[in-house]
């Protein structure tokens, strides 16, 4: 089997698992109690997922802030790029940043990625940074 079939494949199996654990949450408790986003594939391409980040504290506190984690053809062997569509005061919009966000878990690291990483991992590691204090290319100078 080749890489880009394999990396599909596991794709796939993440998708299911993330539409699963929320309909899991809806059926449990009748909403979705995940810990500040939501990460789903793009229904039409599986490289492609987008999730939401919400509920965080001030200075973010009441924003929803809408991105975008684009896997490569060879996923999981290389690591996505991470795009965000919403001003946010933590990292430059898209439309600033078209390559995306530098971060030790996205495309601008490949060195520092690790292929045993899903994408809602990679979610939760963006709010870890986007909650740091420290700067990085692709951070607000202000």
């Amino acid at each position: 089997m080749n890489k880009g079939k394999a990396g599909e494949m596991r794709l796939q199996r993440e998708a299911k698992m993330a539409v699963r654990d929320l309909q899991s949450q809806i059926k449990k408790s009748g909403m979705i109690n995940t810990q500040n986003y939501i990460c789903l594939p793009d229904p039409s391409n599986v490289y492609e997922w987008y999730y939401i980040v919400f509920g965080l504290e001030a200075p973010y506190k009441g924003g929803y802030y809408i991105g975008k984690i684009k896997c490569k053809d060879n996923y999981p062997a290389s690591a996505p790029n991470i795009t965000i569509y919403t001003d946010n005061g933590k990292f430059r919009t898209n439309k600033l940043q078209p390559d995306g966000i530098c971060l030790s878990i996205s495309d601008f690291h490949q060195e520092s990625w690790n292929p045993a990483w899903k994408v809602t991992q990679i979610v939760m590691g963006l709010v870890s940074f986007w909650l740091d204090s420290e700067y990085t290319y692709g951070s607000v100078d202000s």
